[in-house]
């Protein structure tokens, strides 16, 4: 239909050269537009979502530095809590127990 023929050589007529040329052109808007679509996502979608868990990384980490001088406080309490002595001040302060031979004296106020 488009072709002619002069001897072994076929020659295409000027309107099937269009019809080939067409999709190389489409090709590259598709592509154009694959590649808009992909910056598009990033800038709008990806890029704050990262910035979000950027931001919750960091308070991630100062929350871990707080409890690691937590347990480094609680590992020293348990290492004084081993002990007889610390033992002796806590239970005089807080359950006012004497040592033997030791007198309690106890101060009121004057206001009562």
């Amino acid at each position: 239909m488009g072709e002619r023929r002069t001897g072994t050589v076929v020659r295409l007529d000027k309107h099937t050269r269009r019809r080939r040329r067409f999709p190389v052109k489409l090709r590259y808007v598709i592509v154009l537009a694959v590649v808009v679509w992909g910056v598009y996502t990033y800038w709008f979608v990806q890029r704050p979502l990262l910035e979000r868990e950027a931001a919750s990384k960091a308070a991630l980490y100062q929350e871990l530095k707080v409890a690691k001088s937590q347990a480094r406080l609680l590992t020293q309490q348990i290492k004084e809590l081993h002990s007889n002595r610390y033992i002796a001040q806590l239970a005089e302060k807080k359950y006012n127990l004497i040592q033997p031979g030791e007198i309690l004296f106890t101060a009121q106020s004057a206001g009562k």
